[in-house]
């Protein structure tokens, strides 16, 4: 605990703290003895990997995959960590406007990446732990809608396709829902949504949804009011560091029917992905997990989810007659998608582009296509019945 006399103008440390904690009470020190009457907090993502590029450190602190820096630069005292790809600075002058060019500078040195030019992006992993709800960002390797089309039937390819192009949020319902027997290409889906929705949302990924709708009321609403990038660029503070792209271009309707290209950070939304979680929404659903359906529908267009700009997109490998017809009425469900097996001819068709020979003349799952390009075979009935152990085993 650190404590202040403002006669004096001096920290005083009362007790021990650790390494990480003294460069906070470190900085707080400096602030305290230079009289310094600006502060400011700043957290985004980098490429960086050190923080050797700031200049010759004050104190520094390494360990645990992070670094940890106290420099000062033009009159500025800084306090930069950089953990996991993200930045936590903050930033100590006379005057707001050598905060304002500190920042600009500290970003020039540890710039945002470009998810254009790596192809990634951030998806936030919640889990709930023995400390409550945490996040933990990872950027992930993302194709683009135009690459995996072909990879999708007719009827599912279209399903798809509206959702990639033209889908609009607020428009038709909150829910997005995916359907289809497990090798179906729904994660494949997922991966390529997340790319094309990149300039306007983020995408939260709950690792646990028995527990996000279970009984840790704190986890669902902590998830649901974290404030997004977006809001924390233009509100000038910083959240912990949970928020995912930097997005230049946000395309907002300006009322005349033209789109008006530019930053409007109040429009961003975020996506809820509930994977493989086709037992949250079955008919007896909350007499197996409680009231786990009618939280969900609640998120989904219930009091909780009013004014949150908030999608959630459930995939399961349930059939869609098996859910409970709350889930999937006309006004609650934005989109509604069937992943089914290729034809015959798409999986003719697929094979000649990858070239291998044509086999059979049989509806195919995608995941079957890609074992058999990789030279491995499946058992058909795993995947025409739904049953039995689909792991593709090496042609013989």
């Amino acid at each position: 605990m650190a404590e202040w006399n403002p006669r004096r103008r001096t920290v005083r440390l009362t007790h021990g703290l650790e390494s990480a904690d003294f460069l906070s009470a470190f900085f707080a020190s400096e602030v305290a003895e230079r009289g310094l009457q600006e502060h400011r907090m700043e957290s985004w993502t980098t490429t960086e990997l050190t923080l050797g590029g700031l200049g010759a450190p004050l104190h520094r602190s390494t360990g645990h995959g992070a670094e940890n820096v106290v420099v000062e630069s033009d009159g500025v005292v800084l306090h930069v960590i950089l953990a996991n790809g993200w930045v936590n600075a903050q930033l100590a002058g006379e005057r707001a406007e050598q905060l304002e060019t500190a920042v600009t500078e500290l970003r020039r040195k540890l710039p945002t990446p470009d998810p254009d030019s790596t192809h990634e992006v951030t998806v936030v992993f919640w889990t709930y732990g023995p400390h409550g709800p945490q996040p933990a960002p990872r950027r992930i390797a993302v194709p683009e809608w135009a690459e995996v089309r072909p990879n999708y039937g007719a009827l599912t390819r279209a399903g798809l396709e509206r959702l990639m192009s033209d889908f609009e949020p607020a428009h038709g319902g909150q829910l997005v829902l995916w359907h289809g027997k497990a090798g179906s290409g729904k994660t494949f889906a997922l991966r390529a949504l997340a790319w094309e929705w990149r300039r306007w949302c983020e995408f939260h990924y709950i690792v646990d949804p028995d527990s996000f709708f279970g009984q840790h009321a704190d986890y669902l609403m902590n998830v649901l009011m974290q404030p997004t990038y977006l809001e924390v660029a233009s509100q000038g503070w910083s959240p912990s560091p949970v928020g995912v792209e930097e997005v230049s271009v946000i395309r907002t309707s300006t009322g005349d029917g033209h789109d008006d290209e530019g930053i409007d950070r109040e429009r961003a939304w975020r996506v809820l992905v509930l994977e493989d979680t086709g037992e949250l929404l079955t008919p007896d659903a909350k007499s197996v997990i409680g009231q786990g359906l009618s939280r969900f529908l609640n998120v989904v267009d219930g009091l909780i989810g009013q004014g949150l700009r908030v999608l959630v997109l459930v995939t399961t490998n349930e059939e869609i007659r098996t859910l409970h017809p709350a889930v999937a009425r006309p006004g609650r469900c934005a989109a509604n998608v069937e992943f089914t097996a290729l034809d015959a001819a798409e999986a003719s068709a697929w094979r000649e582009r990858h070239g291998l020979a044509s086999a059979d003349s049989r509806p195919t799952f995608l995941a079957d296509l890609y074992a058999a390009l990789s030279g491995y075979e499946s058992a058909p009935s795993a995947r025409t019945t739904g049953f039995g152990d689909p792991t593709p085993r090496r042609a013989s």
